[in-house]
């Protein structure tokens, strides 16, 4: 029996190592139980999600590399910055076809 609960007690350090590796839990944000659950899951969900795209993608970088990326481009808007550029271009053209005034 206690080699039982020692396996069982095993398994749930393996649990958390691996969440500490791969979902950067390091403490969590709340002490109720449901706060806990919440954050493990939200963890779990944004994991999933990323390793879905990842494998969707058929990215040749490591999760993690494809993980930076996501977060280093994850508040830019491709379309709208390129359409900027391409209206300061159309000014910048526009402007020296008008000449100057002064």
């Amino acid at each position: 029996e206690i080699a039982q609960r020692y396996k069982e007690r095993w398994g749930i350090e393996l649990f958390f190592k691996w969440i500490k590796q791969h979902l950067k839990i390091k403490s969590f944000l709340g002490r109720s139980e449901n706060a806990v659950r919440i954050q493990i899951l939200t963890a779990l969900i944004t994991y999933l999600l990323v390793a879905l795209l990842h494998h969707s993608r058929q990215a040749t970088n490591s999760l993690w590399d494809f993980l930076c990326l996501i977060s280093a481009t994850l508040f830019q808007r491709p379309d709208a910055e390129a359409a900027a550029v391409r209206r300061r271009r159309e000014w910048q053209t526009h402007a020296k076809n008008q000449g100057c005034l002064f």
